[in-house]
């Protein structure tokens, strides 16, 4: 059997109380000691790398693209030219770049002591589409949108109008969803105008120079309007022969000096045919809006040398 006895006097307590705050107060110290460590290295940190002139972004590059100018570049990055080559990180600015629909890739390098080099590859447009209840209009640089061979849709830049001016436009009706940059088409009727638009372009290299507008037609066919005015009729099915048809109606009737108006193509025999009327202009399509001419804007390495 052992024998237990606690035996407390105000001596024995305060003699407790002492050695108990000596040691709180000896942790306190060693706590305050370590934050302050901690806070003088994070002082020559900074000092040393953060705001050191030495790795000031003294160089910012990037290449020559359709899809971004260099304004646009600093406003969507929120890259500060006088800030710190380590204030741009090159994760998050590609992340912003890619969240822009007319951007297929990009990549950001980063090099001490001051330079941050960005590539960037714009979507190759195809073609144009067009909805008219959507208020996106053919060839619009402010409504309009592009698609690329991967059928996502995209704005015009300014950079890319030169370029996107005079490319084809599907016009489509109204869909089950609202078109906006960044989704992809899968409509079946903008399917159907692309199937059309490639069959043309394979029978003739020069397709996209003569080809004005493809829209769907009575729910059983499409209808091409070519740029002089002549409007032919394709069913869905049988599109090669179809258009054989009508590059050979069209040669045929260039040889003899005339110009169609209208062609029917989805039967095999006795195609309806119908020509222009000599001196009676031909229905051109509504010209697209003017844009501003592209002008450059200043260069990246002056404003970080201002």
């Amino acid at each position: 059997m052992v024998l237990r006895a606690n035996v407390m006097s105000p001596r024995i307590f305060w003699f407790d109380f002492r050695r108990a705050l000596v040691s709180g107060l000896r942790w306190i110290l060693l706590a305050s000691l370590a934050l302050a460590g901690v806070g003088a290295l994070w002082l020559g940190f900074e000092r040393g790398l953060l705001k050191n002139d030495e790795f000031r972004l003294r160089e910012l590059t990037m290449n020559d693209n359709a899809a971004l100018s260099e304004a646009r570049l600093l406003q969507v990055t929120g890259i500060d030219l006088d800030g710190s080559v380590f204030d741009c990180n090159p994760r998050e600015i590609r992340e912003k770049l890619m969240s822009l629909p007319e951007v297929q890739s990009a990549r950001v390098s980063r090099s001490f002591p001051g330079s941050l080099a960005i590539e960037i590859t714009a979507r190759q447009p195809v073609l144009w589409v067009a909805c008219q209840e959507e208020g996106r209009l053919a060839r619009d640089p402010a409504s309009g949108l592009l698609v690329d061979r991967d059928g996502l849709l995209f704005p015009c830049t300014a950079a890319m109008w030169e370029e996107a001016e005079g490319l084809p436009v599907i016009e489509l009706e109204k869909e089950p969803f609202p078109l906006e940059a960044g989704m992809k088409v899968e409509h079946e009727s903008f399917l159907r105008g692309m199937r059309l638009l490639a069959e043309a372009r394979s029978a003739s290299p020069e397709a996209d120079e003569w080809i004005d507008t493809i829209r769907q037609y009575k729910g059983w066919g499409s209808q091409l309007v070519t740029r002089g005015g002549t409007v032919a009729t394709f069913g869905h099915r049988d599109l090669k022969r179809q258009m054989n048809d009508f590059l050979t109606a069209c040669e045929h009737a260039a040889g003899t000096g005339r110009k169609i108006a209208t062609i029917e193509l989805v039967g095999r025999r006795n195609i309806p045919v119908t020509f222009q009327i000599e001196g009676q202009a031909p229905p051109a399509p509504e010209p697209p809006r003017e844009i501003a001419p592209t002008r450059p804007v200043s260069d990246l390495q002056k404003l970080l040398e201002r």
